[in-house]
């Protein structure tokens, strides 16, 4: 009898909280789980970055072949650029002696011009009008090459320079060395491409003007006035 009542109280000891473990009215909370970050394979290259879009616009002059040339790149330099500049490589049927950078405004300007110009040519020599010797077009600096003032308008592809014009015979008539003396037919060609040009550009400068445009014309679009109505020519 005895060891039957030991062998109960051990039993009872071994079992005497499993209702405790095992009621009802308690839930067992599972642990929570540690908190994991994915991390690319060892070697695995990062997603490729989408390049910014450009928005450029193209040209009429250019669509309808006014002009030769394309499409360059945005200008972004130093206060500088033009978000669509075209490079220019003839106008009007006629060739630049250099490819010439310019926004759409001067380009379309510059045909009308370049119609006159080859009136001009045929009425004083009765010779084709071939080639434009340019000069400057696009460049990032200030006006007549100042150290301090005003960007340029070259400083915007919003100017085109011009040092002579080349006929079919291949005679070069200069600005530098044609616009005296007065009275000659390369002189009275270049007065009248000169004037011809103060009809479609705000601003135009000749050998008259200073001795910074003595060689070459100077015609851009740029604002002059309140209004942007002010022209200049000189």
């Amino acid at each position: 009898m005895m060891m039957r009542m030991r062998f109960f109280a051990l039993l009872i000891g071994m079992f005497g909280t499993s209702t405790a473990v095992f009621s009802d009215d308690v839930v067992p909370v599972p642990k929570q789980r540690p908190t994991t970050v994915k991390q690319s394979p060892q070697g695995a290259s990062a997603a490729p970055s989408v390049p910014q879009r450009i928005y450029q616009s193209s040209c009429p002059v250019l669509l309808n072949k006014k002009i030769t040339g394309k499409v360059i790149a945005p200008i972004d330099n130093n206060g500088c650029g033009e978000r669509s500049p075209i490079k220019v490589r003839s106008i009007a049927g006629v060739r630049l002696s250099a490819p010439a950078t310019l926004n759409c405004k001067m380009a379309t300007a510059l045909v009308d011009w370049m119609e006159q110009a080859k009136s001009h040519a045929k009425a004083h020599y009765n010779e084709a009008l071939v080639e434009i010797q340019s000069s400057t077009s696009y460049q990032c600096r200030r006006r007549n090459n100042a150290p301090t003032g005003k960007i340029s308008e070259h400083g915007f592809a919003n100017a085109f320079d011009v040092i002579g014009f080349k006929l079919a015979s291949g005679t070069v008539v200069s600005v530098l060395d044609n616009w005296l003396p007065a009275q000659t037919p390369a002189a009275n060609f270049l007065r009248k491409t000169h004037a011809s040009a103060c009809n479609m550009f705000t601003t135009v400068l000749g050998p008259e003007a200073n001795k910074h445009h003595a060689d070459h014309f100077h015609m851009d679009l740029g604002c002059h006035g309140k209004n942007c109505t002010y022209l200049i020519c000189e």
